[in-house]
């Protein structure tokens, strides 16, 4: 019985960064970081132009 749960988890944690990653894809393909922006996955970061002062 406890082999069963051991990959029961394992799969689940597999399919869940599928998806995880799936959706880090989708964002960053759809919201692209612009102008003075860094970041990735649709999170971004407005950056001053010329580094920080």
């Amino acid at each position: 019985m406890s082999m069963m749960i051991d990959r029961w988890v394992k799969r689940t944690v597999l399919v869940a960064a599928a998806l995880a990653g799936f959706a880090f894809y989708a964002n960053h393909t759809t919201q692209p970081c612009t102008g003075h922006q860094v970041g990735a996955g649709g999170m971004c970061v407005t950056v001053q132009a010329g580094g920080a002062r």
